[in-house]
């Protein structure tokens, strides 16, 4: 059965994220961009990358090497038209994270945002925890359930309503366990809320050194 994202088109997806009942866009962006000055890391992997939402927020004084995980091919020929010339090594990769190859050691910074929800994060980790260099940091946004707003929140963009099949909360307890369980130790935690009504779970992990 076809991924339900492959069907999503890009115009949707971006209309969707910046739609003001949604208006998560601008909120992801800004957490990638926290989580690159507070790391500074040299190679970053962003996984879900859509269309590279965040990206601009890249310091390439800092960060020479950035990889991007994504499904759907659409999203990532307009992240490549978004960043044609970028003052870094840009590493796109047309991949499923169930099955991506992820070198080991190679990254100081993984990113998922939004991410987890929709792989089974509990067979993705093991991988991305090895893809981490030592000290290196997991950066993870979940979406915490909300009693007011479903799982994917109608917005004129109806084809997103075919994510609901594929949709699973996370729970945050949960990954923290499992982190620790593969040598991540949880650095940062805190709640982000979101104008619209939801929340996000903000979560840092540390790779212990080796």
């Amino acid at each position: 059965m076809s991924n339900p994202w492959l069907a999503i088109p890009e115009a949707d997806y971006v209309g969707h994220m910046s739609s003001p009942t949604v208006n998560q866009r601008p909120v992801l962006s800004r957490l990638l961009g926290d989580a690159l000055e507070s790391v500074r890391p040299r190679a970053v992997l962003v996984l879900g990358c859509s269309t590279g939402n965040g990206l601009e927020r890249v310091d390439p004084k800092v960060t020479s090497r950035v990889a991007v995980v994504d499904l759907n091919p659409a999203y990532l020929r307009r992240l490549g038209e978004r960043f044609p010339n970028p003052d870094f090594e840009l590493d796109i990769r047309c991949a499923d994270l169930a099955d991506v190859v992820l070198e080991p050691g190679e990254f100081d910074l993984v990113h998922a945002g939004l991410v987890l929800e929709y792989v089974e994060w509990p067979l993705l980790l093991p991988r991305v925890a090895a893809a981490l260099t030592s000290g290196g940091v997991l950066s993870v946004v979940l979406q915490l359930p909300s009693a007011a707003t479903p799982a994917v929140t109608p917005t004129a963009f109806v084809s997103l309503r075919s994510l609901e099949s594929l949709f699973r909360f996370v729970d945050p307890e949960a990954l923290v366990e499992a982190a620790h369980g593969e040598g991540l130790a949880l650095s940062n935690r805190r709640t982000e809320p979101l104008a619209a009504g939801k929340s996000f779970e903000v979560l840092r992990f540390v790779k212990h050194a080796a």
